[in-house]
């Protein structure tokens, strides 16, 4: 248990660096963005979803005995690590207030939760 807690927790941290690493395409050395800010946070949402979808494929070969509550918790300890990170490095590198912090990236790492959640429930569907 131990052991696939910490893969968890791994993956949940390259989820929020692949993003991350991404982001640094978009952004010229002075720290402007380049380029259109919809196409920017359109890509963003796309490859957080791309990595989450593969890493859960991933966790889901290992068949957990109890897939709902492990894919749901696994949602859940995401958005925490991703939030936590977001606290530690992003907002103190772009100076976002939380109010926009919150509405413009926080709010969208809810579909970690739900995403997760789904797959663990579909894998108990096929158990049945």
């Amino acid at each position: 248990m131990k052991k696939h807690l910490l893969r968890i927790s791994i993956f949940g941290v390259v989820l929020w660096i692949v993003p991350f690493f991404v982001s640094f395409g978009f952004y010229s050395p002075e720290g402007k963005l380049q380029g259109d800010l919809f196409l920017f946070k359109t890509t963003m949402i796309l490859v957080g979803s791309l990595t989450g979808c593969y890493l859960l494929y991933r966790l889901a070969k290992l068949k957990p005995e109890s897939a709902l509550i492990t894919f749901t918790g696994t949602g859940i300890l995401w958005f925490v690590e991703n939030i936590v990170l977001d606290f530690l490095i992003l907002i103190p590198m772009s100076k976002m207030s939380l109010g926009d912090y919150f509405v413009q990236i926080g709010l969208r790492y809810l579909t970690m939760i739900f995403i997760a959640t789904t797959v663990g429930a579909s894998i108990e569907a096929q158990k049945k």
